[in-house]
């Protein structure tokens, strides 16, 4: 594999990567390049990015939504049949994968090549040999940058050279040997040959000894590598910043970036340190450099809004058996689709509170939550005081944002910074630096869910709800209706393709949904992340009051037994570590204990499985070691019967008969 620094030539490795997939569409009719996206806002928004791309130089492609390694390599075996595809390229997935052998090993065609932008570290280093040059990583990470640690390919590519293998001074066993032959003819002052052979063998057992450090701090330094994980710059802010090298930016590709970037902070998988960071030198710098958005930028924004599959300006709803689209027109979007505008400002850090009750809001954002102990009622007259000294009525406070007074409206950021202090909120922490898009004419339609404009925090609600949908017949309460083989027993290939098929479903929803361009979509998406917040906070709330949270020496733990369905999906279960790592230790006055990583254990009863999927508080984001925790135990015990192919590191699925013997070695493991 091939590693290119996109930090580095100021992102030159990125226009070669897209010239070579230009290079490859030449002279063929067909679809080039298919796009493999991680089931992720990231690789949404990434695909959006790309397909744009794509689109303005004319390459004909296919995207194909995955959920794990076991979904690329199933790709990559139909590869073999598909002699039109010359480019490969994997949004945020494929990093973990020993994508080399997979090619070698599924007889995909001599001239493909794959490109890999994965935020998800460590990368497997067998991935990183020079010596693979079908593959090529595009890294963006300014982690790595900043602390001087790099994956240690050179522990990968070779051990030592020849001379430090060999003997130093190029003689052979023949020639100690001889040495050992006294020779009467031999000059005078010549060492007898026993102490030549003494010296030889103690320098040969010298090297011996250096070969064995050289060897252990290749090995200590492979072990380091692995011992953490984290997630390096999101691949759609990459993206964008080929993006900005191509052409001017277009209002949708920066909103796309934002999106991207808002989930990663909102997810607890980068500092807010480094949020305010990218968004400020990134995105703002973009969006102030950008007086107006290029007037050409409109035609490219529906060319985004396209579906792919296409060469550009066409578009399709319909898919093929592998998840993507391909073939028919759409009718060009109304007008006032381009006519929306982008903002940069601090904003409230309350969930959806333009789109539903004020008072839901704060009830269902972690950081008021946590902070004024809203599970309590000493909590909840406090939150009363505040609103009634802040003057906003209750009349106001339990409406739709759309029906509150307008004063009260226009004025809601100036009374939380007014009178939030003294109830203990601070107002970093209320307000959050994002990026607003006012959609104008298009909110017309829903007026009570107040879509004249939506926020990047607002957006990745909506598109981690529509990824995480689990519907209804494959829940736990359907046991009995969901397919079975001859003997009665549950069809887990059947159920595993009603899955496969909910998850690519799922994924053009929220395709489409992103750009904030379909009134109906956005409904929908909203309704979709308010009911999964509420599950969210009510599962929080039950965990609190049944005491079911525990701690051991590396982390907290909670199991879950019966949860509700939509904690089927690991985004869902994410969503809840956080939440919990929030309410009841980052912000609570009096926590439940320390502050440590938490892992949130799940019963799955349509697979028969656990589902563990661990979170590190975000200022300790670089120093995830559930991957590592989680690796030791598998080689510990090699019988446990799991799936542990996630872009995630940080999240495993254990049968549920193996489940104790797999606690018991995760408790060993973290003594």
């Amino acid at each position: 594999m091939v590693i290119r620094n996109i930090r580095a030539d100021e992102g030159r490795a990125l226009l070669e990567a897209l010239d070579a997939l230009r290079h490859g569409a030449h002279g063929s009719a067909g679809m080039t390049v298919r796009i493999l996206a991680a089931a992720d806002h990231d690789g949404v928004c990434a695909a959006r990015i790309l397909v744009t791309l794509l689109q303005r130089a004319g390459v004909k492609h296919s995207v194909v939504p995955v959920t794990g390694n076991t979904e690329i390599i199933e790709h990559l075996q139909q590869l073999e049949e598909d002699a039109e595809v010359r480019s490969l390229v994997l949004l945020n997935c494929g990093a973990s994968l020993d994508l080399q052998r997979q090619l070698e090993d599924c007889d995909a065609p001599v001239g493909l090549r794959c490109y890999v932008l994965d935020a998800h570290r460590p990368f497997v280093l067998a991935n990183l040999s020079a010596r693979h040059e079908r593959v090529v990583v595009l890294d963006d990470d300014p982690i790595a940058e900043a602390t001087g640690v790099h994956p240690p390919i050179d522990a990968v590519d070779g051990g030592a050279s020849a001379t430090e293998d060999g003997d130093s001074d190029g003689q052979g066993e023949s020639d100690a040997e001889k040495e050992n032959v006294w020779d009467p003819d031999a000059p005078a002052g010549q060492k007898p040959p026993g102490q030549v052979a003494a010296e030889r063998l103690s320098r040969k057992r010298r090297r011996e000894v250096e070969r064995q450090s050289r060897a252990d701090q290749k090995r200590q330094r492979i072990n380091e590598y692995y011992l953490t994980s984290y997630c390096a710059t999101p691949v759609a802010m990459s993206l964008f910043k080929l993006a900005r090298q191509v052409a001017p930016p277009s209002q949708d590709l920066l909103w796309l970036a934002a999106v991207s970037l808002a989930g990663y902070h909102d997810q607890g998988r980068i500092s807010e340190v480094d949020y305010n960071r990218l968004s400020w030198e990134e995105l703002k710098e973009t969006l102030d450099r950008s007086s107006y958005f290029d007037s050409h930028s409109s035609s490219a924004t529906q060319a985004s809004g396209s579906v792919p599959g296409t060469a550009g300006g066409t578009a399709s709803d319909d898919e093929d058996g592998t998840g993507s689209r391909r073939g028919r027109r759409r009718p060009p979007r109304a007008a006032h689709s381009q006519r929306q505008q982008l903002r940069f400002e601090n904003d409230l850090r309350l969930t959806l509170y333009k789109h539903w009750t004020l008072e839901d809001a704060i009830m269902h954002s972690s950081y008021f939550y946590g902070t004024l102990e809203l599970q309590r009622d000493k909590g909840l007259r406090a939150l009363k005081n505040f609103l009634a000294t802040a003057g906003i009525p209750p009349t106001d406070s339990r409406q739709l944002y759309s029906c509150m007074q307008l004063p009260v409206r226009k004025t809601l950021d100036k009374k939380f910074r007014s009178h939030g202090k003294a109830y203990g909120l601070t107002e970093s922490k209320m307000f959050l630096q994002q990026f607003i898009r006012e959609l104008g004419p298009l909110g017309e339609q829903y007026p009570a869910l107040f879509l004249n404009e939506l926020s990047s925090l607002d957006a990745v609600h909506i598109i981690s709800a529509l990824l995480s949908l689990v519907p209804p017949e494959l829940s736990g309460a359907q046991l009995d209706s969901l397919p079975q083989t001859e003997d009665g027993r549950r069809d887990t290939d059947a159920v595993h393709e009603m899955e496969r098929q909910a998850m690519v479903s799922n994924f053009w929803r929220a395709f489409d949904a992103v750009l904030c361009k379909e009134p109906a979509q956005l409904r929908d998406g909203i309704v979709e992340a308010v009911e999964a917040t509420k599950a969210v906070v009510a599962m929080a709330r039950a965990i609190r009051d049944t005491k079911a949270m525990h701690s051991s020496r590396q982390f907290h733990w909670c199991k879950i037994e019966q949860p509700p369905h939509i904690f089927r999906h690991p985004s869902a279960v994410r969503q809840l570590a956080v939440w919990l790592l929030h309410v009841l230790f980052a912000y609570r006055p009096k926590g439940f204990g320390p502050e440590r990583p938490l892992l949130v254990i799940v019963r799955d009863r349509v697979r028969d499985t656990y589902l563990c999927v661990g979170a590190t508080p975000a200022r300790f984001s670089e120093q995830d070691e559930f991957g590592n925790l989680f690796r030791t135990v598998l080689r510990t015990d090699r019988s446990l019967k799991y799936r542990y192919d996630f872009f995630d590191k940080a999240c495993i699925e254990i049968a549920a008969d193996d489940f104790d013997r797999f606690w018991e070695l995760m408790s060993t493991a973290s003594i």
